[in-house]
């Protein structure tokens, strides 16, 4: 019964695609295909700029895999270290909690003034988004960890250390799932934002030239790129956690 409802999710591709279909030029024409580009104006674009597509692509997910990689694993590393350490928690809490409501993009004149339009400032912007989410996130997971196993490893003899390194790290990966997964969304909206410093190549620059442009048709193909690369990070992302957290009993 439950693999029949992942059909209803393929209805609903298809649905969206013959709404679009319709209101645009290839159908009913109900909105000007300057507004609005068709799906046949979009298949124009990819063959006019079939070219630099690909390089582009290689361009954007590495400054999204290293900022992403970079903040995921300092949250996680930052945030175990403040969960293990009481000291440690009241040196780096205050600044911990400056950063995370400061919103990232905000941060960008900054970065240029800081890095130029380079490649470091691109990628400090997306690691300190994705830093901003884990490190709080692994804070919260460590504390969900259910405390009757700590009681029962510490009834065993386990030290603090043993109970860290075996039950607390280990437990708190569920908890982690779903940031995660946030993180990888936000680092695409991040991605895209750095490209508009500056960059020469990427999804987000060839979005930015298309706007001076008015080329709009290449610039709903760029986001129909970036979107089909957002969902297949986000399932690979649910496969791995999925398969790191086989142990536990979630639906």
């Amino acid at each position: 019964m439950k693999n029949n409802y992942k059909y209803l999710g393929i209805i609903t591709v298809f649905l969206t695609f013959g709404i679009w279909f319709t209101i645009t030029g290839d159908g009913l024409a109900l909105v000007r295909k300057f507004i609005f580009p068709s799906p046949r104006q979009v298949v124009q674009a990819f063959i006019s700029i079939s070219d630099i597509i690909p390089l582009d692509i290689v361009y954007t997910l590495t400054r999204l895999f290293v900022g992403f990689f970079l903040g995921a694993i300092l949250g996680v590393t930052i945030g175990l270290m403040m969960s293990y350490s009481k000291i440690i928690d009241a040196i780096l809490d205050p600044i911990v909690e400056s950063i995370r409501p400061v919103p990232v993009i905000a941060m960008i004149p900054f970065l240029i003034m800081w890095f130029g339009i380079g490649e470091a400032g691109k990628i400090f912007l997306i690691t300190l988004g994705v830093f901003a989410i884990i490190v709080v996130s692994t804070l919260e997971a460590v504390k969900n960890v259910p405390k009757i196993y700590v009681r029962a490893a510490k009834t065993l003899g386990a030290s603090n250390n043993q109970i860290f390194r075996t039950i607390i790290i280990p437990g708190m990966i569920p908890g982690i799932i779903g940031p995660l997964r946030v993180a990888t969304a936000l680092s695409f909206t991040l991605v895209v934002a750095a490209e508009f410093m500056g960059a020469q190549q990427g999804i987000g620059y060839r979005i930015m030239e298309a706007r001076r442009l008015f080329y709009t048709d290449v610039i709903l193909l760029n986001v129909v790129l970036i979107t089909i690369l957002a969902a297949i990070a986000d399932r690979s992302v649910r496969a791995l956690t999925d398969y790191l957290t086989r142990w536990s009993e979630r639906k």
